[in-house]
């Protein structure tokens, strides 16, 4: 049974449950909210940046992780406005240098957030950079690969833990953690299966050549 509480989201009055994330609650309610690293069974996790809102809070407008927050008697949310586009529209860019993707709808995806958080000045720019945009970018360590954890994630929960995060900063990827010799991987492919942009194939095994040991 539902414990519902009322919250308003871009103006209208709807009521929700409390007990999903804002992010899930607002799509149940016909709000399209763009996300890569959220799958409702794992929770909200917040790396992608692109589940972002604003919440009402102590007077002030604030930009939030949807998928980190729970609907809470009379929450306000605004959805759309500029802030929310600018904000999607930077964390979109960031994600597109970490393509190309296997998934065609994911860059596509990104791209359009991109525009639609770009005002004149941007587009203008854009234009006068566009030859040299693409020289000197930097080339990910692992392209097509988000480090959105997904993968990660959904291997501890199906009970195996054999894939973790390895390095820092640009040197950020996803690793395999080696142990017996014969481990499980490969089997159940919950990882492929999750993977917002396709990168995971065949397997993990085959996919991440990294490892901790």
């Amino acid at each position: 049974m539902k414990d519902c509480v009322e919250i308003i989201a871009d103006g209208q009055l709807i009521a929700v449950d409390r007990n999903i994330t804002l992010l899930q609650a607002l799509r149940d309610n016909g709000v399209n909210i763009p996300s890569l690293c959220f799958y409702p069974s794992l929770g909200g996790y917040g790396s992608c940046g692109l589940c972002v809102v604003e919440v009402y809070s102590s007077g002030n407008w604030l930009l939030r992780h949807s998928c980190l927050l729970y609907p809470e008697e009379g929450m306000q949310v605004r959805t759309a406005t500029l802030l929310v586009q600018k904000q999607r529209a930077q964390a979109a860019r960031l994600l597109l240098r970490r393509g190309p993707f296997h998934k065609k709808e994911v860059e596509e995806m990104l791209i359009a957030l991109v525009q639609e958080g770009a005002d004149v000045g941007d587009l203008l720019q854009k234009c006068d950079s566009a030859g040299a945009a693409g020289e000197g970018r930097a080339v990910p360590l692992i392209a097509g690969c988000i480090l959105c954890g997904l993968c990660v994630r959904i291997c501890r929960k199906v009970g195996k833990g054999l894939l973790t995060f390895l390095g820092r900063g640009e040197n950020l990827r996803i690793g395999m953690v080696l142990g017996q010799k014969d481990d499980p991987c490969g089997n159940c492919r919950a990882c492929r299966r999750i993977c917002p942009t396709g990168f995971i194939t065949p397997n993990a095994r085959c996919t991440f050549t990294a490892s901790l040991y």
